[in-house]
């Protein structure tokens, strides 16, 4: 029962160091992590060289000069089109991006076998 109480007045210890001043409701805006886009012409190696596909249901898929949604889009690729998977990584929110061969970085999540199976060599 004491173990109770402590945690209990530690929670709400916790809950009014976490509200703001003021009386506000709102929470303080959370800051983005930084994006680097990088450009749709990135040297690197062929790490996987598996032929893949976009997802029907993904067509079509757009490729950007970076690993983010947020990078600027350079084209789109058609269901049932052969491409060549290079390599992946994992950008700052944990999504993994598939560099295409010859094109740019597209979302695993639109590729059929969601992508390269081999990272890309960082730099």
């Amino acid at each position: 029962m004491r173990i109770r109480r402590i945690l209990t007045a530690a929670a709400l210890g916790a809950l009014f160091v976490l509200a703001p001043a003021g009386g506000s409701s709102q929470a303080a805006p959370v800051e983005a992590a930084a994006v680097t886009c990088g450009n749709a012409h990135w040297p690197h190696e062929v790490e996987d060289g598996r032929t893949g596909a976009v997802r029907a249901a993904a067509a079509p898929a757009a490729v950007h000069t970076g690993p983010y949604g947020a990078c600027t889009v350079v084209g789109y690729l058609g269901d049932g089109v052969p491409i060549q998977y290079d390599c992946y990584v994992v950008n700052s929110y944990g999504n993994t991006w598939t560099w295409v061969h010859g094109f740019g970085w597209v979302f695993d999540d639109y590729l059929v076998g969601n992508g390269a199976y081999y990272p890309c060599p960082s730099s």
